[in-house]
């Protein structure tokens, strides 16, 4: 009885584990996007957010159109992307206490706190601080209301340079974003109201993270036209989306 007793407990945990999303990403990060430029994406971020909270002007301007929240988010993302990926370590970042810092901030509602709460960012960035568990569940990481101000934010960069590809390359890491957001997107489904709709919302998150992916491929390789094609084929599947979910 004991012994029984014991395995289900295991099973109890194991599958709590699966529903909270603590397993992992929904695809395997490695494959879907290179460590390199992830790490370039959240010292991006941080670059960004060093500005949002340079005074207390800047501060407010930023809370008011939530870029601290937004952008933080993004690193949480990225930072949980890069524990999973097999080359993260060898990116210097102590992406746990990166992960973890960044979600701090993302709360924060003072300029001090948001100061406070960057500086250890900062410091996760340069492989310093205190390291947080590996495992954490990919639909706790960013909120989807950002989540979706960031789609359009670096889809809009995307969509001007590839109508005119130069420098292709150096937009890699825009991509990167898009791929570890797609991925947070699958794994968080509070806003399918509608549980039926499960499959599709999974369907079209995937869908999209994959063809971020390519679009990743792409764009390192500087091949413009097919960067292009799946672009516009990802935002066309994006609106399609937009319609069965959006209110």
């Amino acid at each position: 009885m004991k012994r029984v007793l014991v395995c289900l407990t295991l099973f109890a945990v194991a599958a709590s584990a699966v529903s909270i999303g603590v397993a992992g990403a929904p695809a395997d990060v490695s494959k879907a996007v290179g460590a390199k430029e992830l790490a370039a994406a959240a010292k991006t971020k941080a670059e960004d957010l060093g500005k949002a909270v340079a005074n207390e002007a800047a501060y407010s301007r930023a809370m008011e159109n939530k870029i601290v929240a937004k952008d933080a988010g993004v690193i949480a993302c990225l930072a949980q992307a890069l524990v999973e990926h097999k080359d993260g370590e060898a990116s210097g970042i102590n992406a746990t206490g990166l992960r973890d810092a960044a979600i701090v901030l993302s709360r924060t509602k003072k300029l001090a706190d948001a100061t406070a709460a960057l500086k250890n960012v900062n410091e996760a960035l340069s492989g310093k601080g205190e390291k947080g568990e590996k495992d954490h569940p990919w639909n706790k990481l960013v909120n989807m209301h950002r989540m979706m101000e960031e789609f359009e934010f670096q889809g809009g960069k995307l969509r001007r340079v590839l109508k005119r590809p130069r420098r292709l390359e150096n937009y890699s890491e825009n991509a990167a974003v898009l791929v570890v957001l797609g991925l947070a997107m699958e794994a968080d489904t509070h806003e399918v109201k509608d549980k039926a709709k499960l499959p599709q919302w999974t369907k079209w998150s995937k869908e999209y993270h994959q063809a971020m992916s390519g679009l990743n491929t792409a764009i390192k390789a500087g091949d413009g036209a097919k960067a292009k094609s799946i672009f516009d084929a990802a935002n066309e599947s994006c609106e399609t989306c937009h319609e069965v979910f959006r209110d």
